[in-house]
């Protein structure tokens, strides 16, 4: 009896040891980890936050998948229930799902992307000041370290942005013309392509415009079509067919491999369909 009773005890008091030790990992308040939940719109901007605080203090998720259209997205149940327990939403202004949500100004930060494509080098550069900006007025606390961490991926675009343009210039396409989606033509130029003709969304491509655009491919003499991912891959797929050159997709938000990656991918893409030739 005696040597049950010491087993009940010893087991009492492993356990009670095990449950004051969780206790004290998260009571604490020396140890425990504030962790502050962000959510944005999309991929660029989840990937710009990321990118800007610090990881350990910030969870951070993006509502649009990156593959698809932001004016053909519907906002889920699962969306609503994140947006109202983040303690802030990063979003575009314009963008219609995210209307939706009703959010309010206390937690919501919109930003203006000044009628530029931020897929694009030099105005990811000019978004990141933008979104450095809102983020230290929201979180007075970091601004020292997201200034620092601004710069260093200001760097990294930078020196990527010009490997990227070199591989362009020694496959010999610089300045070479093309026809692209309307949404892929700030890219297309930044890789200093000359964009000669340009269409809109896929349901709205005419057999009018169809030829018109095939016709202005033949006459300057086009080296590929490039369409855009999220508003239709196969817009300008009977173009490129009807000119006979490559056709090629771009996707003009972050794939979930990052955006220095994605832009690399989207140059990558018109490398290989153009050597393929």
């Amino acid at each position: 009896m005696r040597t049950k009773t010491k087993l009940f005890l010893a087991i009492m008091a492993i356990a009670s040891l095990g449950v004051s030790a969780g206790y004290s990992n998260t009571s604490q308040e020396g140890n425990t980890k504030i962790v502050r939940g962000i959510v944005t719109s999309d991929s660029i901007l989840s990937g710009m936050t990321a990118s800007l605080l610090p990881p350990n203090r910030y969870s951070i998720e993006a509502i649009l998948p990156p593959g698809q259209c932001p004016g053909h997205y519907d906002m889920k149940l699962s969306d609503i229930k994140k947006i109202k327990k983040a303690d802030l939403i990063v979003s575009f202004k314009g963008m219609p799902f995210m209307d939706k949500a009703r959010l309010g100004n206390e937690t919501h930060l919109l930003v203006d992307t000044g009628g530029r494509n931020w897929m694009v080098p030099d105005s990811y550069i000019y978004g990141l000041g933008i979104l450095a900006t809102g983020l230290s007025k929201r979180f007075p606390e970091e601004r020292d370290e997201i200034m620092i961490r601004k710069e260093n991926t200001v760097r990294k675009v930078k020196a990527e942005a010009n490997s990227l343009i070199e591989k362009i210039k020694q496959a010999g396409i610089f300045g070479k013309p093309v026809i692209a989606s309307s949404m892929q033509k700030e890219s297309l130029e930044w890789m200093d392509f000359r964009v000669v003709g340009e269409y809109g969304r896929q349901e709205a491509m005419s057999t009018r415009e169809f030829v018109r655009l095939s016709k202005i491919g033949k006459d300057q003499h086009v080296i590929l079509v490039a369409d855009n991912l999220q508003s239709g891959p196969d817009a300008g797929k009977g173009i490129a067919e009807t000119l006979r050159v490559p056709h090629v997709v771009l996707t003009n938000f972050p794939s979930e491999k990052g955006y220095l990656a994605t832009l690399r991918d989207n140059v990558n893409a018109i490398l290989t369909a153009v050597m393929r030739k």
